[in-house]
């Protein structure tokens, strides 16, 4: 009982020191704008002094979160006094570690091939029953309910033929299904639909690799190069893939280190092992061993970690590059 008294007052007195902040909103919203499937779970990181940076409120449906900062974790700035650090989770979505501030709009990317965040332009002009079935399609998706997906994901397009986004998710449906024949005619309507919608390229290349269709891919990832696609370093991981199996050493090399440029997060970690290789078969052994080296820092656990370190074992036992 003592302890239930002791939380109680802890809480309360957390509330009453942070109004003298001030209450703060921010919003959490979905890369395709389709409604949350579920209430994320915010999870504010703690201060130095191991006591919670802020208390959350209310966090609704539509997104919004109410926040309270709290003046124990920090001296009081004017400036920083709505900043907030958290980690927010929420199942289909990857974890973001973010900072919560005053009129923010925190934007969610769902689990896959690191696809980026670009919008299809045809999405804007969905008609609404297009846009609802595909925004439960997308709730399935997140719960991998792919035949539902899949369903829903075809009513959206009967209704609406252009809707890009659509079609490239239902060939995710289809491929997640093993239908891999329908997966690449649903991509390749998505890249007819906008051909400027960048997602489309990325999953007929992965595709066109997986099935050992290097020059395919090479063209694909090619053609959306000329895109210009920043927000996506799977493109140039692909594009790098597809240019050392062909031989394209160079050209290798260069999307290799695009792909780790613009993967801050390392959200890709087998661009440092794709690179190292690179560099090895270059006979760089120096930059070659730099590079397997930070693959293992990233992902010490992966299945070929024992494998990484014996070619970093032979690079070693090799004469030194003249690097």
């Amino acid at each position: 009982m003592r302890l239930t008294t002791r939380l109680g007052v802890c809480a309360i007195a957390l509330a009453g020191a942070s109004v003298a902040w001030g209450q703060f909103n921010a919003k959490i919203v979905t890369e395709d704008g389709s409604p949350l499937p579920s209430t994320p779970q915010i999870e504010p990181e703690l201060s130095g002094r191991l006591w919670p940076n802020c208390l959350i409120r209310n966090v609704f449906g539509n997104g919004n979160v109410v926040y309270l900062p709290d003046w124990r974790s920090r001296p009081y700035d004017s400036r920083t006094a709505d900043v907030c650090p958290v980690v927010i989770l929420l199942e289909g979505y990857r974890r973001a570690q973010v900072t919560l501030r005053d009129g923010a709009v925190i934007v969610l990317k769902r689990i896959g091939d690191h696809e980026g965040s670009t919008v299809s332009m045809t999405a804007l002009k969905a008609p609404e029953d297009a846009r609802k079935a595909y925004d439960k399609g997308v709730a399935a998706m997140s719960r991998k309910k792919w035949s539902a997906a899949q369903a829903e994901f075809e009513r959206a397009v009967a209704v609406y033929p252009d809707y890009a986004a659509a079609w490239s998710d239902l060939g995710e449906a289809f491929r997640e299904q093993s239908k891999l024949t329908e997966a690449r005619g649903a991509y390749e309507r998505a890249q007819k639909a906008d051909p400027k919608y960048v997602k489309p390229y990325l999953q007929l290349a992965r595709l066109a690799l997986a099935e050992g269709r290097m020059q395919d891919a090479l063209r694909i990832t090619g053609s959306a190069l000329e895109l210009n696609p920043i927000e996506f370093p799977g493109i140039f991981f692909y594009h790098a893939v597809a240019s050392f199996n062909l031989k394209q050493l160079d050209a290798a090399e260069k999307s290799a280190r695009q792909t780790i440029e613009l993967d801050p997060n390392h959200e890709l970690p087998r661009a440092e092992h794709l690179l190292g290789t690179v560099l090895a078969a270059k006979g760089d052994r120096r930059g070659a061993i730099e590079h397997l080296r930070k693959y293992l820092e990233i992902a010490p656990k992966s299945t070929d970690a024992a494998e990484v370190k014996q070619r970093i074992a032979e690079l070693e036992r090799g004469p030194a590059d003249s690097k």
